[in-house]
C-alpha cells in the first residue's frame, strides 16, 4: 500500500492527475461505484501487479477479504472482453522483477514497467505523458536511382539484343547425303564379278535387284555401284527371298527365271 501510495504522489507531483482509494474515505456513491467510474473515466488505469493482488484478481481470495481487488478484476475483464482484447488502457506496472509472474494472463500482451528502478519509472512517465523515448522521423521522398550496368557474364534483359555467335571453323565435314543409310565401307574388297554383273545390269536395264541373307554385303555392294537406283531385298530363307525376288522383278518389269 505505502509503494502504490508513494508512486501515485510522485506521478501527481509531475503533473498527472492520479487517483487513487487512499484519497478517498467513503465516496457518496459507495465503492462500488466509485471503483467503475474511476477505471470508466481515465486513460490510462496502472495495474500494481502483486501475489496479493493476482489472487484477488482472480477471484481466489478468501470470503468477504479483498473485495475492492476482486471488484476491480471484473471490471477490468469485462472491459477488455467489450474491446475484443484490444488494450491500450491497462498498464502492469511491477515493483520488483519477481512481480512479472504475477501479471494477470489478460494483461500478459501489455507492457510492462518495473517502477522500481528510476529507469522503469521515466519510462513509464514517457507513456503516460505521450513522450516516447524514440519517435519515428517523418516518411522522406524515395531517392531516384540509376540502373546498375550488367556485369559481365551476368544475365541479359530479354529486351537487349543478344550479340551474334561467333563463327567457328568446321572441324569435320558432314556426310554427303545419299538414299542408303550406311556410310561406304573403306574396306570392302573382292566381289569384283557381283559388282561387274550389276554394274552391266544397270547399264542395260537402268534397274536392278540384290538380294540375299542379312549380313552377306548387299548394302556395301550398293554402295560401291556407282550408277542410279537398287533396290535391296533381304530374308532368311530360301522361300522368303524368292517370293521377294519375284515380286520385286515383277514390279521392276524384269525378266523372270
Amino acid at each position: 500500500m505505502d509503494r502504490v501510495l508513494a508512486l501515485s504522489n510522485r506521478l501527481r507531483q509531475d503533473g498527472i492527475d492520479c487517483h487513487i482509494d487512499q484519497y478517498e474515505q467513503s465516496p457518496e456513491e459507495g465503492w462500488p461505484q466509485w471503483c467503475a467510474r474511476q477505471v470508466e473515466r481515465s486513460k490510462f488505469v496502472l495495474v500494481a501487479c502483486t501475489q496479493t493482488y493476482l489472487r484477488r484478481f482472480k477471484g481466489e481470495e478468501e470470503p468477504g477479504k479483498g473485495l475492492g481487488g476482486t471488484w476491480e478484476g471484473h471490471i477490468i475483464t469485462q472491459e477488455l472482453y467489450d474491446a475484443q482484447g484490444k488494450n491500450n488502457k491497462f498498464i502492469p506496472i511491477l515493483f520488483s522483477q519477481d512481480d512479472a509472474r504475477h501479471v494477470p494472463l489478460i494483461l500478459h500482451g501489455a507492457t510492462r514497467y518495473e517502477v522500481g528502478g528510476p529507469g522503469g519509472r521515466e519510462l513509464l512517465y514517457r507513456r503516460l505523458t505521450g513522450q516516447p523515448l524514440v519517435s519515428m522521423p517523418p516518411l522522406g521522398t524515395v531517392l531516384e536511382m540509376p540502373p546498375r550496368t550488367t556485369a559481365p557474364g551476368a544475365a541479359q534483359p530479354a529486351s537487349q539484343e543478344l550479340p551474334s555467335l561467333p563463327q567457328l571453323e568446321r572441324k569435320q565435314d558432314f556426310l554427303q547425303p545419299w538414299n542408303v543409310p550406311y556410310p561406304k565401307n573403306p574396306f570392302f574388297t573382292g566381289r569384283e564379278n557381283v559388282l561387274a554383273a550389276l554394274h552391266a545390269a544397270l547399264q542395260k536395264r537402268g534397274t536392278a535387284a540384290l538380294s540375299g541373307l542379312g549380313g552377306v554385303g548387299k548394302t556395301q555392294r550398293r554402295r560401291n555401284t556407282p550408277t542410279a537406283i537398287a533396290r535391296i531385298t533381304s530374308g532368311c530363307s530360301g522361300q522368303g527371298l524368292n517370293r521377294g525376288r519375284h515380286c520385286f522383278q515383277a514390279w521392276c518389269r524384269l525378266p523372270v527365271s
